[in-house]
């Protein structure tokens, strides 16, 4: 999925030069390009973005000004602020950045950002008011996706392991689930075990080549097959997530 992104800066060379960065990474669409608060507010009027790029020093008003307007109106958009000073970092933290970066961009800390953004874009998507039906022992119920921790095959019997509750589901392969719920970050990491990524607070060696998940909310290690812990590692890697070791 693409990242589709926004850039306000006032100096036309910094502007060509974020672009220039961001050109590098396949997942962000630049979508507009701005040099001042009115033309990127003008834009939103119409248009979405996920992430915008703010330079902090712009002449007619502070990034910090635009940031502020945003949290009231654009309160999902996600920002990473621009500076050439690494001081005005203290002032911008009430405003929930991504990120600080120093113009110009060093490509590792663009990358490391980047990660972030996806983590939290994930986050974003969970938290939404995503809901399915399933096919429950005491009949059809639609649920909170964010509220599911983790599924578990036992003795030919799906249990669906939610925060405050455990339900039995009917009529379902373990397979026909990962791919209900694989576009909400779930993952299929041991043939009985489907877990939410996003859930993930670490993952341990168990010895004996085994491996665990420790998930938020879980009530308890999730079993990690050998033949998938290094997809599982670098799926929560490619989302900035806690992988351990």
């Amino acid at each position: 999925m693409k990242i589709r992104t926004l850039l306000l800066d006032d100096d036309e060379h910094s502007r060509l030069a974020a672009m220039a960065a961001l050109k590098g990474f396949p997942e962000v669409e630049v979508a507009g390009s701005f040099a001042t608060g009115e033309e990127l507010f003008a834009y939103l009027e119409a248009g979405t973005a996920q992430l915008l790029f703010l330079d902090i020093e712009l002449n007619r008003e502070t990034g910090f000004t635009v940031a502020e307007r945003l949290r009231q109106e654009q309160p999902e958009l996600l920002i990473v602020f621009l500076t050439g000073h690494s001081s005005y970092a203290i002032d911008g933290y009430d405003f929930q950045p991504v990120n600080f970066l120093t113009k110009p961009i060093n490509e590792k800390k663009l990358a490391r950002t980047l990660g972030e953004v996806r983590r939290r874009l994930g986050e974003q998507r969970q938290q939404s008011s995503a809901r399915l039906m399933f096919h429950l022992s005491q009949g059809y119920r639609i649920l909170e996706v964010r509220k599911i921790c983790y599924i578990e095959r036992d003795n030919r019997k799906n249990y669906l392991h939610m925060e405050d509750e455990v339900l039995r589901i009917m009529n379902y392969t373990m397979r026909e689930l990962e791919e209900m719920l694989s576009e909400h970050g779930f993952f299929l990491c041991h043939q009985s075990f489907l877990l939410s990524l996003y859930r993930v607070e670490a993952v341990r060696d168990a010895g004996r080549q085994l491996y665990e998940a420790l998930l938020r909310g879980g009530d308890k290690p999730v079993p990690v097959s050998r033949n998938r812990y290094e997809e599982l590692i670098r799926q929560l890697r490619k989302l900035n997530l806690p992988a351990g070791r």
